[in-house]
């Protein structure tokens, strides 16, 4: 009987993200009639503690002798537990928001990196904005916590590349009590030419974000290009927002309309599972396990676990948000959507991006060398 053991995050900003990603797991197993599986879970909170989460996969593989272990957590735990992988000839999943980059030269075996892309729907996001020459000028807008991830810097130079300029950024404090955009409005209005904003938020800050845009962008007529999670209600309904902004642009890997016919399946089978609407995080862990089941037929008709992984390589895997493709650095990516976001975020598809490996490639070509952050916490449990 394959057993799995799953490191589950927690969160105050996104309280039940644990629950979700591991309710997406069991939803997408029991769908296939993959009854037989053991699960194992352990909760790592935010991801900060290396050794406790060291110690819980060693305990997974040597006590519990699990198949794969699925981390919530940031890609830089691939440096403590993908060793331990490679010598127990097992394989090690990690999952996350994607919100820094991926090593560009690191090249760990036994490990697949499965993230929502953030970082990379960030670069596409500022490469738009910059090749229109009336959105070349810009202002940055995004809150303490999320300015922290290598995302923003992903947008920002994405941007920059493509010969815009920032010309003021934008950093709110990270409280719903403190909240306010009075310097950002007092730039607005003393510079009326510069009505494009590069805005990247998540959580309560997005909603506090469009109760305080909205009126400056009706009478300022601003051009908004936001990152992904600014079009996720995972916390909530933004249909309670007033005002709201009449318009956002920018890319992003799901939304729950997308036609697809793995997406109808994936939204009916968990409302009928779990009586809930699915969303980003339930979605996340439904495709953790169709990588999952993938690789377990593979192991299962004698493939090691580098020829299973090889396998996955040669094939995209059709999933809720379109085909999944693993490359060289083991990474997985899907489609990446241009979305237009109308009132009460009304979710509008533009433009579909199949295969994002060229937009990849020319994201890795410019990660800076030199340390970009000290947040070390998975992003988006805080």
């Amino acid at each position: 009987m394959p057993a799995i053991g799953m490191l589950l995050p927690g969160s105050t900003l996104y309280p039940s993200i644990g629950i979700d990603f591991s309710q997406g797991i069991r939803s997408y197993f029991k769908n296939n009639g993959m009854n037989d599986l053991a699960l194992h879970n352990f909760p790592i909170g935010y991801g900060l503690n290396e050794n406790d989460i060291y110690k819980q996969a060693e305990k997974f593989l040597l006590t519990d002798d699990v198949d794969v272990v699925i981390a919530y957590a940031g890609d830089n735990i691939a440096k403590r537990l993908s060793p331990l992988f490679a010598a127990a000839g097992k394989l090690l999943v990690i999952t996350n928001a994607g919100a820094n980059y991926p090593g560009s030269s690191d090249n760990f075996t036994n490990t697949l990196f499965h993230s929502l892309n953030d970082s990379l729907y960030s670069f596409m996001t500022g490469q738009l904005c910059s090749r229109s020459p009336e959105h070349k000028k810009a202002i940055m807008a995004t809150s303490f916590y999320d300015a922290g991830y290598q995302h923003c810097h992903a947008m920002v130079n994405a941007h920059e590349m493509g010969g815009g300029e920032i010309c003021f950024n934008f950093i709110s404090p990270f409280s719903k009590e403190t909240f306010n955009i009075k310097s950002l409005a007092a730039f607005i209005e003393n510079n009326p030419a510069i009505n494009t904003l590069l805005c990247l938020y998540s959580g309560d800050m997005a909603r506090s974000f469009y109760e305080q845009i909205a009126p400056l962008q009706q009478q300022h007529n601003l051009q908004l290009f936001g990152s992904p999670m600014l079009f996720d209600n995972t916390p909530g309904d933004f249909a309670g927002v007033k005002p709201f902004v009449k318009h956002i642009k920018g890319y992003l890997g799901w939304t729950p309309t997308l036609p697809n016919l793995q997406n109808q399946d994936f939204i009916a089978c968990h409302k009928k599972q779990f009586n809930r609407e699915a969303n980003l995080f339930s979605l996340q862990g439904w495709e953790t396990a169709l990588l999952v089941n993938h690789y377990l037929q593979q192991l299962a008709a004698g493939a090691s676990v580098m020829e299973a992984v090889a396998h996955l390589q040669r094939q995209p895997l059709q999933s809720p948000r379109g085909n999944l493709r693993i490359n060289d650095n083991y990474a997985v990516t899907g489609p990446a959507y241009l979305v237009n976001a109308t009132d009460d975020l009304n979710i509008e598809i533009e433009e579909t991006v199949e295969d994002v490996s060229m937009d990849w490639k020319e994201m890795m070509a410019q990660v800076p060398d030199a340390a970009f952050s000290a947040w070390q916490n998975t992003y988006l449990c805080i």
